[in-house]
């Protein structure tokens, strides 16, 4: 192991914790932000429209999902990048970012990109199947219209931002310390695989549980394989999050479609 990845590492980071340096409650609160902090907009957000004479409030406010995510990405990076100061870990460390293992990487890449085309989008069409005997209804309530100006922006900004933030939150900083604290590696892929798929319900909650609950599960599977990736392979972080991104760049996509009248469903 060479010095980049270790100081971004459980062994490294261990007596941090034991001395305060980095405070159990830092870790706890970063794993919450992803999940809480949109929640909190979206409820602002519905508030407003009930105010407003809205009887669809929490419906008419999940709409704005995309910007509630991209809000609470650049919370988390901001984060990201302060903490990594106090606690003596660079830019660079962080996002575990190391060329003298780019050819290992590659083949873990590989094979998070196999697993990924199974765990990413098929429970999610199975689940809707059964809930629905539909694959694309949840996805008609969880795209919606948006003016025009709202979306272009989010062209560049959400996948962008998503990419810096979510796996790097989970992985490269809840998960590693929570290692570092004692927890057991499989405690830890399936603590944070779970907030990491629950965190979906809350960016576009309704008030529909069989939608809440397809939203809440149908990318465990997927957080749970990233999960074993980034533990058996840490340093295809920097990958992952390219991946990351592409996949998620489609949504403000369709995004602008629907709000063009496009039927893409």
């Amino acid at each position: 192991m060479d010095d980049i990845k270790m100081m971004n590492s459980p062994e490294t980071l261990k007596p941090k914790i034991i001395t305060g340096q980095i405070p159990m409650r830092r870790i706890w609160g970063m794993l919450a932000l992803r999940p809480g902090l949109p929640f909190v907009l979206l409820l602002l957000t519905a508030l407003a429209y009930r105010l407003s004479g809205s009887f669809s409030a929490i419906q008419a406010s999940s709409a704005w999902w995309l910007w509630f995510v991209t809000i609470t990405n650049i919370v988390c990076i901001s984060l990201y990048i302060y903490f990594g100061r106090k606690e003596g870990v660079n830019l660079r460390e962080m996002y575990l970012f190391n060329r003298s293992t780019f050819k290992g990487d590659m083949l873990w890449l590989l094979i998070a990109l196999v697993g990924s085309g199974v765990f990413a989008m098929l429970p999610g069409s199975l689940l809707a199947k059964v809930l629905w005997n539909d694959a694309n209804l949840p996805n008609t309530m969880l795209l919606q219209p948006l003016p025009l100006l709202a979306v272009y922006p989010l062209l560049v900004l959400m996948p962008v931002t998503q990419g810096l933030a979510e796996l790097p939150v989970y992985w490269g900083y809840v998960g590693i310390r929570l290692k570092a604290a004692g927890m057991n590696k499989w405690m830890v892929i399936l603590l944070v695989g779970l907030v990491l798929s629950l965190q979906h319900m809350f960016f576009a909650f309704q008030l529909d549980w069989r939608y809440d609950l397809w939203l809440a599960i149908k990318f465990f599977p997927f957080a749970l394989w990233t999960g074993f990736i980034m533990d058996r392979r840490p340093t295809t972080l920097p990958y992952l999050m390219i991946v990351h991104f592409l996949m998620d760049a489609s949504l403000p996509v369709m995004t602008l479609m629907i709000s063009k009248g496009v039927s893409i469903f």
